[in-house]
């Protein structure tokens, strides 16, 4: 098994962490979606741009996270041995997953309820505080827990599956067959439910599950090894079109303007078919180009790159306390939403990944996260 760093997928986690944090920020000034805290409703003629930001970066950030995942599952579990790979499994998801839950999740209710709404609110009774337990964003380090674990009850039907390379027209038959039952299910269960106690969305899981899946074929297979930057282009430009025309488009045509997103996120609705395969089309076609993209021109990394790499996955963990503390510092800064969000979002990146990196100096912490 070769243990050498693949550099390109290194560096897309890295880009995949920063969306998430930027997901969150623009979510704090304005656009759709829920976050701890949330300063502004949007102007209506920005609504459309923060829109489409939001709705391309879910179609496909956190299933390309399972994916890159999973994708190193096999040859990890190889090396180490099943005992080994599940102790450092659990000791690398599992710890973080509880800190956050007792601690960081009520230290940022904390921080929004005491520096932003004023209230007489004491840390340490947040912490004793079920009502305050969140698994927040960290719901993805909880799935792939699970996931883990359900691989081993199936991992024969999963270990050496030879699979060709697909084709578009696999590739687009995949992502019409996830949009169907994600409108299915769907039609009961809008986008944006979760089960309780979890914060899972659970329709987004159809995808996540696949993806997981399909993370460890390619692993088997080399099939990002088969991906052609010609080829990744054109996935990119069709992307493109379906971001830049064809969502102002369906959103327009569908009445979001007036009659806003519900229709579009669950219910017997054509809104809530057309968005669904729209967003699985989006889906399959940034994951594609995105591995030609930075398998072609990212496949590296120096000093500094290695130390954001590393830092990637304490940003994911540490990034909520700290976005909403910036929220605080700059809630007296009266400016559109937007404008907030551009101006903020490289100083949220620098002191997100600075401080993820600074956790990580201290004894301990750099077998964790």
């Amino acid at each position: 098994m070769p243990s050498a760093r693949i550099y390109y997928i290194d560096n897309i986690r890295v880009f995949l962490t920063a969306l998430v944090v930027l997901f969150h920020l623009i979510s704090t000034y304005g656009a759709p979606g829920k976050w701890y805290y949330v300063e502004s409703a949007p102007e209506s003629f920005v609504i459309i741009p923060m829109s489409i930001f939001i709705a391309t970066n879910q179609t496909f950030f956190m299933g390309m996270f399972f994916m890159v995942s999973s994708f190193f599952l096999l040859p990890s579990l190889s090396r180490k041995g099943t005992k080994l790979f599940i102790q450092q499994r659990l000791l690398r998801l599992g710890i973080p997953l509880i800190a956050f839950y007792f601690l960081l999740g009520p230290l940022t209710c904390f921080i929004r309820d005491k520096y932003i709404y004023g209230m007489d609110a004491r840390l340490l009774a947040y912490t004793y505080n079920p009502e305050i337990w969140y698994f927040g964003p960290m719901w993805f380090v909880e799935a792939l827990l699970i996931f883990t674990f359900l691989f081993f009850l199936v991992r024969k039907l999963i270990i050496n599956v030879k699979l060709k390379f697909p084709g578009t027209g696999k590739i687009l038959l995949f992502a019409l067959i996830i949009a169907l039952l994600q409108f299915i299910m769907r039609i009961w269960l809008p986008a944006r439910w979760t089960i309780p106690y979890t914060n899972f969305r659970i329709t987004f899981f159809i995808q996540y599950i696949a993806l997981f899946i399909i993370g460890m074929i390619a692993y088997q297979n080399h099939w990002f090894e088969n991906i052609k930057i010609k080829i990744s282009w054109r996935w990119f430009a069709f992307a493109q079109v379906l971001i830049l025309i064809g969502f102002p488009l369906l959103y327009i045509a569908g009445g979001g303007i007036k009659m806003g997103e519900a229709r579009f996120l669950g219910g017997f609705y054509w809104q809530n078919f057309a968005y669904c395969i729209w967003e699985q089309l989006v889906a399959v076609s940034m994951i594609y180009a995105l591995l030609g993209i930075f398998k072609t021109y990212l496949n590296k990394q120096g000093s500094l790159a290695k130390k954001v790499s590393a830092a990637a996955y304490g940003v994911y963990v540490i990034h909520p306390p700290l976005l909403v503390f910036i929220s605080f510092i700059f809630l007296n800064w009266h400016a559109p939403g937007l404008t907030k969000f551009l101006a903020l979002a490289p100083l949220v990146l620098f002191i997100c990944f600075f401080n993820a990196w600074l956790i990580k100096q201290f004894p301990g912490v750099k077998q964790i996260m």
